[in-house]
């Protein structure tokens, strides 16, 4: 039985072609703005679980990109859109806010997006149906962080 990776990401960076060009096209995407999806909503977790379970998934990838529109907007205190992903990237660079103040910005983006991807994997390990696969070793979760500026990817080992 083919096993298959499932990636989640922000659908407004626009990024399920690079990750098929350097990946493969044997995947699935799953999106949220910011990549800050609502696991601890039991429903939406069911979901999820069951596409895990219907598609034979074996591999998560979180995904953030460094120019994300919400990191950027996070990074540079903007809120245009006030949305659930920036609240929660807020606090994230809230709690980590000594980490944040003597690098650049590019810098910056990269510490925020390897933060939300651990957030993520965080949040997944959270989940019980999911968590407990994870900590069973049935589907590893790894992370990417991407830089459209030169389409590289920068692959996170994500422990336990």
């Amino acid at each position: 039985m083919k096993k298959e990776k499932l990636y989640l990401i922000c659908p407004d960076c626009h990024i399920e072609q690079s990750i098929r060009q350097k990946f493969g096209n044997d995947s699935y995407f799953l999106t949220a703005l910011g990549t800050v999806f609502n696991m601890s909503e039991f429903e939406y977790a069911e979901e999820v679980n069951q596409f895990i379970n219907n598609e034979t998934i074996s591999e998560i990838i979180i995904v953030n990109d460094i120019q994300c529109t919400f990191i950027c907007n996070t990074i540079n205190k903007d809120k245009n859109h006030d949305t659930r992903a920036e609240r929660e990237l807020e606090k994230l660079m809230t709690n980590n806010n000594s980490k944040f103040d003597s690098i650049g910005k590019v810098e910056q983006n990269k510490l925020l997006a390897k933060l939300n991807i651990y957030r993520q994997f965080y949040e997944l390990l959270d989940v019980p149906f999911i968590g407990n696969k994870i900590n069973d070793e049935i589907i590893k979760v790894s992370g990417l962080i991407y830089n459209c500026i030169d389409s590289s990817f920068e692959k996170l080992e994500l422990e336990l």
